[in-house]
């Protein structure tokens, strides 16, 4: 593994509408949602400081559940963990996130809080593509039937083979982010870092990652992650 100096965002400051519930703060199988991604990313080595950006309204209890986290982990005496404000929108989360990092911090994973599972040694992979490519993403190869719509009805199919379902951690060199955000209009809408690194004309390398890496979005998404932690057991 790169000795690299990673700094890692966690945008946590969504309401959780699709949800019903902010689900950052919610536990699963008995433990914060957020400490499983605190304890795979600071079990790779490289990564040096963590930033939660969280919803204003929950810095005290984003702080308190960090509090918990460091008092059971022993990375916490290597590594910074903060916590930030996030704001209206992801990319403006990870903005501040940006901010907040150290300058020691040369390579920037993102990654969406409410991911809990992702694997460790698909970190470590993207880790490595990063610091050989500028920039990458884990993903997969998607397995259905693709449609572009247009007024409820089926416009056209889309090539499968040559589509992906990018996950988290988003990865790229600290100095192409700040780029971005530097030279794209502020009012630009961007769903995620790749799409915000395209906007410069970066192409992430893609990375194979585990499909178990599931997103926590959706009403019975919940049970799925703990049936899925359950089985790693």
């Amino acid at each position: 593994m790169t000795r690299a100096a990673f700094g890692a965002i966690l945008p946590a400051a969504g309401t959780g509408k699709r949800f019903g519930a902010r689900k950052q703060f919610l536990d699963l199988a008995g433990r914060p949602m957020l400490h499983f991604s605190l304890d795979c990313l600071t079990s790779l080595e490289g990564v040096v400081e963590i930033v939660v950006a969280c919803p204003p309204d929950g810095v005290e209890t984003t702080l308190r559940l960090a509090d918990e986290w460091r008092a059971r982990s022993g990375a916490a005496d290597r590594l910074r963990l903060g916590v930030v404000e996030g704001g209206a929108r992801r990319q403006d989360s990870v903005r501040r996130g940006l901010e907040a990092l150290g300058p020691q911090v040369r390579w920037v994973l993102v990654h969406d809080a409410a991911r809990p599972l992702v694997r460790r040694e698909d970190v470590a992979e993207l880790m490595e593509a990063v610091c050989a490519c500028g920039a990458a993403v884990l993903g997969h190869p998607v397995t259905d039937s693709v449609k572009e719509e247009a007024g409820g009805v089926i416009r056209r199919g889309l090539d499968r083979d040559h589509i992906w379902q990018v996950q988290t951690p988003q990865a790229a060199a600290r100095h192409l982010l700040e780029r971005a955000y530097r030279e794209l209009p502020a009012e630009s809408a961007f769903t995620d870092e790749v799409s915000l690194l395209e906007g410069i004309g970066i192409h992430p390398r893609l990375v194979l990652g585990s499909r178990d890496n599931i997103k926590v979005t959706l009403p019975g998404d919940l049970e799925l992650a703990e049936f899925l932690l359950r089985r790693r057991a």
